[in-house]
């Protein structure tokens, strides 16, 4: 799998459009090319400019094709002026879940109909970690993933994913059935014993709280409907 996690900063009078635009640029690459198998796109619940794309290729041959494709170069183009700042990208390889993952978010049969609109709630989240506590801090975070996904009913998905240039940057992609469901996930025993065994191994300088990427919401896009389980994934 090939991962790019996007945070993108509308400019405040473009929010709407960049949405528009970014949903009808991931409902066409999910549903017209074989080798996308997600492209989300999430928003903030308190600060409507910050969006947060996930999504996710076969490999790096079907990205690049992507971006040679007319819907992208669309997109590319129309938006260009409307954020704050040009996003940015960088390529992430799956640390967890891997094997008998679900990657695939499209249903081909699932009904369209509003009442499946923003109804999940979803953590887009960069982590830069100290070098020498990497391999460390990724296996107390999978420990805490798979509790999350096999003990927790309303964890759909808790992605840990890895920069493949900077083995010291992380991020987290969490997907819960509502907002009460993450609330509950902050109570159980597994979250509690991660937030104490990393909670020195954070790279100096950064916050996860006050990180300025960092995008917590509802999906925008694809609907609830859609396939957002990664299953129960113990590896």
């Amino acid at each position: 799998m090939e991962v790019l996690m996007i945070p993108i900063h509308a400019k405040e009078q473009h929010v709407d459009d960049l949405i528009r635009e970014a949903v009808l640029n991931a409902k066409t690459t999910v549903k017209s090319e074989p080798g996308c198998r997600r492209y989300d796109v999430i928003q903030d619940e308190n600060d409507s400019t910050k969006l947060g794309l996930c999504q996710i290729y076969n490999d790096m041959g079907a990205f690049y094709e992507h971006l040679s494709l007319p819907h992208y170069q669309r997109f590319s183009q129309t938006t260009k002026n409307w954020t704050a700042s040009p996003p940015e990208y960088a390529k992430y390889r799956p640390v967890f879940p891997l094997g008998d993952a679900c990657w695939d978010s499209q249903r081909p049969s699932a009904v369209e109909d509003d009442a499946f609109d923003r109804g999940l709630f979803v953590i887009h989240a960069p982590i830069k970690v100290k070098d020498d506590h990497v391999s460390d801090f990724i296996e107390s975070l999978r420990r805490d993933a798979i509790g999350s996904v096999n003990e927790e009913q309303g964890c759909l998905r808790f992605d840990i994913y890895q920069n493949q240039e900077d083995r010291s940057a992380l991020y987290l992609y969490e997907v819960y059935v509502n907002k009460a469901a993450f609330e509950y996930h902050r109570g159980t025993p597994h979250i509690k014993r991660w937030v104490e065994e990393v909670k020195d191994w954070y790279a100096p300088g950064f916050s996860l709280a006050d990180n300025k990427d960092k995008v917590v919401g509802a999906n925008v896009w694809p609907p609830d409907n859609w396939n957002w389980s990664a299953g129960k994934p113990n590896r």
